[in-house]
């Protein structure tokens, strides 16, 4: 069950597009991690996915309606940029204040299970203008999670974090995701991390969106793989599917051969020397995460 759905999803500021035609798809227990580079269009999406801005065109639809109607807007926990803190109030007080507005039944039993879920118990009567970095993420992610919502959208909650607590809130998400059953769109600059935690991935380039995939299929494409050029690419990939049919080949556009599954460089070279095929390079590569999602973002990207 898709609990996101966007279709067309197009936003103009002044007659310039923030967001162009924008498709994605989240099903229910992803946790989705959302990548792009600044500017990219990343808040824009989240604001709409929330209700928080209308669409220029195209439709966005979170649990099969409009985010913006009742019924999906208190399903939708949502912590966008800054959290929205009242930094003369307690930590206490920042929740209830939320608490009541939602008219949850019993208020304080619920500001004191988030306080400890998010590991601020014994932070309740502190004012939020002393909090840290981390301690205002933690407080603004039980914000978002007042009303118990089933799909919470988290933009850069990493932002800004050393690495112990960005490693906190992302143990903080698997968390909700695994005992709560939340769904979680993220974004985050912080591929590190994005990796330890996300199911799926969408990536986002000058307002469109350029792929979605598994984490499963990250992984195959981050994995090792041997790398060939040859006199005649055509005869030598078709030499190597007869004699290594168990490997993944793949051909590229400018001739070269990859070659995933855990191929022995020597046998290669041999089996196309035996063959009279000449061997220009072979080497083996490992493409590490953010080498893979920086090719999609483009060159431009800095994390």
């Amino acid at each position: 069950m898709n609990v996101v759905e966007a279709c067309g999803l197009t936003k103009t500021f002044g007659g310039k597009t923030a967001v162009d035609h924008f498709d994605m798809h989240v099903d229910q227990g992803d946790i989705y991690g959302f990548v792009g580079r600044n500017g990219a269009g990343k808040t824009t999406v989240m604001r709409m996915l929330a209700g928080l801005a209308a669409p220029t065109g195209g439709e966005a639809h979170v649990f099969g309606t409009s985010p913006r109607e009742a019924g999906a807007s208190r399903r939708i926990g949502v912590l966008i940029e800054q959290p929205g803190l009242y930094g003369s109030m307690t930590a206490v007080d920042n929740l209830m204040m939320k608490a009541l507005a939602l008219g949850l039944v019993d208020p304080k039993a619920a500001v004191q299970d988030l306080l400890a879920f998010v590991g601020l118990e014994g932070a309740g009567s502190k004012k939020a203008k002393t909090f840290s970095m981390g301690m205002k993420q933690r407080l603004g992610l039980a914000l978002a999670l007042l009303g118990e919502p089933d799909l919470l959208l988290l933009d850069e909650p990493l932002n800004g974090l050393d690495p112990e607590g960005a490693r906190e809130i992302r143990q903080l998400i698997v968390r909700l995701n695994e005992e709560r059953g939340v769904t979680v769109v993220v974004s985050s600059h912080v591929l590190e991390q994005l990796g330890k935690m996300a199911t799926r991935y969408g990536v986002i380039r000058e307002g469109r969106m350029v792929r979605e995939l598994t984490a499963a299929e990250v992984d195959q494409e981050c994995s090792d793989f041997l790398q060939l050029e040859a006199a005649n690419p055509t005869l030598a990939l078709a030499v190597l599917q007869e004699r290594f049919g168990a490997l993944n080949l793949q051909a590229l556009p400018d001739g070269a051969i990859r070659i995933y599954g855990g191929a022995d460089a020597g046998e290669v070279g041999s089996a196309l020397n035996e063959q009279g095929i000449a061997v220009s390079a072979l080497f083996t590569h490992r493409r590490d995460l953010e080498e893979f999602f920086v090719e999609m973002m483009g060159a431009e990207y800095r994390g």
